[in-house]
């Protein structure tokens, strides 16, 4: 059972809220830090369902993306490469908040940002880090865990051998 999930689903709502029009054109100063409390309002529901399949990946991969974002006055980092692959110009567009910056020489923990792209014409064509990718490993984890799951009191199960069970 999923606990607090209204906070991560807030945090993580606000987030959507906060990346696009109208919000992200008007937060100004303020965008890094509301997506730094955003961030960790979704942290701290993971940390409270680590025993959940796959959450203790989804902790560290947001553990390593926070790091970055902090580090970094708020914004992740984005390898200028990468930036350009994705976008065909080292800059990424700044009249609304975005949850990237252009890395420059001196970025915090350049290897924590994104620095993989997924280009276009792919669907979903995006930046993203070493975090995102352990964050979509245990997603799929998560997901995999529990669709193999049955509950022996919403079916009927009879014992096999070797200790397994079979639906019937």
């Amino acid at each position: 059972r999923f606990l607090w999930w209204p906070v991560a689903l807030g945090g993580l709502a606000f987030q959507a809220l906060l990346f696009s029009e109208p919000l992200g054109a008007r937060v100004g100063d303020a965008g890094p830090a509301l997506y730094v409390v955003s961030t960790l309002a979704v942290l701290g529901a993971l940390l409270r369902n680590l025993t959940l399949p796959g959450f203790a990946l989804i902790a560290i991969g947001a553990s390593l993306n926070l790091v970055a974002i902090v580090a970094n006055g708020g914004q992740m980092p984005a390898d200028p490469a990468a930036v350009m692959a994705l976008l065909g110009q080292a800059s990424i567009p700044a009249d609304v908040f975005s949850n990237s910056v252009v890395a420059g020489s001196g970025a915090a923990f350049p290897y924590l940002g994104d620095i993989m792209v997924l280009p276009r014409p792919i669907p979903f064509a995006n930046v993203f880090s070493i975090g995102d990718v352990l964050i979509g490993v245990g997603g799929a984890l998560f997901l995999v865990r529990r669709m193999g799951r049955r509950s022996c009191a919403s079916v009927s199960c009879t014992p096999r051998r070797h200790g397994a069970a079979a639906l019937g």
